[in-house]
């Protein structure tokens, strides 16, 4: 861990708390000089670090910037060692980890970014993105489990992600199948599963599971072509102390609960299962399948109710005409 990293942990364990350069840089066993260096690139990078003559320097409790030192000492203490990292902005945090992939890094590894300048959502969509508005994390796992085994990642991933926010912010989620998260009768996050197969034999390289998260609503609000179903975890008037870590710490320790639960048996598992059907509303419901065009799919197959939920997270539905099916796949709008 850098200087600038021990620097800013010490701050964020004493907020509202003035550390003087000399007590920095004892705790530390570094010079004032770097400890001054590590406060400037701090503030330069966005913290609010303020510097008071004879008292010392203070991190404001409003500081809600993502902070890398902090989110690995929280999953640390939660008993996981994966190699984390943050960045202001990045093109796609899935393109830069399938990069990686490709480039043989074998080692499972997590990319944490306050904007992306190419989001990217499922069917080829792009996802709105901007800085101060979100987080947006993507996780590259090498599981052994199979290529449809690994498909239940994403379920895995909107459930830890439901607990994490529910945790950080006291309100409750819902699930719309497969993988979307709604609060207040709104999306507020996607995910994206990518993954890397063998050319020989088809099995599974790894998995890139991405999640974009819209903590707070843009000023001026969400573009027009999404503003009517758009939603943000927080509202306006709450105070935005260490939200992006805390959930993003959250979501990650949720996550690697479940994840590694069966890794060494082949398997995703299904402990995250219960927790998922809870917050899915749309069992019950009468709804329509819609194509990659999210048009409404016409004929007697074309709408049906949702029985359940199976262990692989896949659909049950009994069509109109009385015959049932199980989807693994597709998107669904609930008739109102």
């Amino acid at each position: 861990m850098s200087i600038k990293d021990k620097v800013l942990l010490l701050l964020e364990e004493n907020k509202n708390k003035p550390l003087s350069g000399e007590e920095l840089a004892d705790t530390l066993g570094c010079t004032r000089a770097a400890v001054w260096k590590a406060v400037k690139t701090l503030q330069a990078d966005g913290y609010k670090i303020a510097a008071v003559n004879n008292k010392g320097y203070t991190l404001e409790k409003s500081s809600d910037v993502l902070s890398e030192a902090y989110i690995i000492e929280q999953v640390k203490s939660a008993g996981f060692d994966i190699e984390i990292s943050t960045k202001k902005t990045v093109d796609s945090t899935n393109n830069i980890l399938k990069a990686k992939a490709a480039n043989g890094y074998q080692k499972d590894c997590i990319l944490i970014a306050e904007e992306q300048t190419a989001g990217k959502g499922r069917r080829g969509r792009s996802f709105f993105s901007p800085a101060g508005t979100g987080i947006y994390i993507s996780l590259l796992l090498h599981p052994t489990a199979s290529v449809t085994e690994a498909s239940m990642l994403t379920t895995l991933a909107v459930t830890a992600e439901a607990l994490a926010i529910e945790s950080v912010s006291g309100d409750k989620t819902k699930i719309k199948w497969v993988n979307d998260l709604w609060m207040r009768e709104k999306k507020v996050s996607g995910i994206l599963t990518e993954a890397g197969t063998s050319i020989e034999d088809g099995s599974l390289e790894y998995a890139v599971v991405g999640i974009g998260i819209n903590l707070y609503e843009p000023a001026g609000g969400f573009p027009d072509e999404i503003k009517d179903i758009a939603g943000s975890v927080f509202t306006d008037n709450i105070e935005r102390e260490n939200l992006r870590n805390n959930v993003a710490s959250e979501l990650i320790i949720n996550f690697l609960k479940f994840y590694y639960a069966e890794a060494e048996n082949g398997k995703i598992s299904r402990s995250f299962l219960d927790s998922y059907k809870e917050r899915c509303f749309v069992i019950g419901k009468e709804v329509s399948f819609l194509t990659p065009d999210h048009e409404v799919i016409e004929g007697n197959h074309g709408s049906a109710t949702v029985l359940g939920i199976n262990e692989n997270c896949h659909l049950h539905v009994k069509y109109e005409d009385g015959t049932e099916d199980i989807l693994s796949n597709g998107e669904i709008s609930i008739k109102l």
